[in-house]
This record gives C-alpha cells, structure tokens and sequence, in this order.
C-alpha cells in the first residue's frame, strides 16, 4: 500500500507538541493547516508539553522531551511551535487524582505557559504558540493561551 500524498523530501518548519491523545490528532492537523502550516513535525506523548517543565513532570522525562524537541528544532530548521494541551487529559488525571477539573485546567495552561517559555528561552527566534481543545460535541475548539 503507498500513501495517496507525494513525499516530499524537505522537513516541515512546524512542531507541535500535544498529548499522544488521538482524539484530537485531526483537530491538532487542522488547527496548523489553518495556521499555514500545511505539514509539520509531531512530537506526542501522554502529557505532551507538560514534559517540557518539571511542575508536572519527573526530571527524566523532562530530560527525553527537552532533548527530542531541541533535535527536531535545530536538526530540522523548525521557525514554528505550537504547544497544545487538551481538556480531560488522562496525563493529569492519573498524576492529579484529587484535583477538580478547574484546578487541572489552571494547571495544564500554567504549564503551557512555561513550557513555551523554555523553548523560547532554549531556542532563539522561533515563534511558539500555545493552545488549548476543548472538544464540543462533535467538534473541538482551540483557545489559544
């Protein structure tokens, strides 16, 4: 079997960074072509950037994620990142039991926050965008962060 779309040979400028949810893998693929971006690179992993910082994550892992998005930012020439998180993610319902959904919300997007602020700091000149899904019936939302 080949895939109905052409290779082409050139590294997307795009990453995003979501949860390995998919769910929400289409929506995320829309949101960047909708973002003009019409491929991109993925790096995906229950939590997603919630790996990135160490107030939601264990130091190897933050270690594995840091060292996998600096890979593909500088050995792939990537300009643009966008960072997602999601509502209802498993991520944090198993590291967060006792927390409410509005306390995890408040927590996935400060996460975002500072997950964004280290590949800014990591990764000079890239522009880096974050969002939040919200699935709506059969539809999912973005609120960007």
């Amino acid at each position: 079997m080949s895939a109905p779309h052409p290779f082409d040979a050139k590294h997307p400028h795009a990453l995003a960074m979501y949860c390995s949810d998919g769910r929400f893998t289409e929506a995320v693929e829309t949101l960047l072509r909708g973002l003009g971006h019409a491929r991109l690179d993925t790096l995906t992993i229950p939590g997603g950037p919630a790996l990135l910082d160490l107030t939601s994550s264990g130091l190897g892992a933050v270690d594995v994620m840091r060292e996998a998005a600096s890979f593909l930012i500088r050995g792939h020439a990537i300009k643009h990142v966008v960072l997602l998180g999601h509502e209802g993610c498993g991520y944090y319902k198993a590291r967060y039991t006792y927390e409410s959904a509005e306390s995890m919300r408040r927590r996935q997007l400060s996460d975002l926050r500072q997950a964004a602020h280290w590949v800014r700091g990591e990764h000079e000149g890239l522009t880096v965008g974050c969002y939040f899904a919200i699935p709506e019936g059969a539809h999912v939302r973005f609120e960007e962060v």
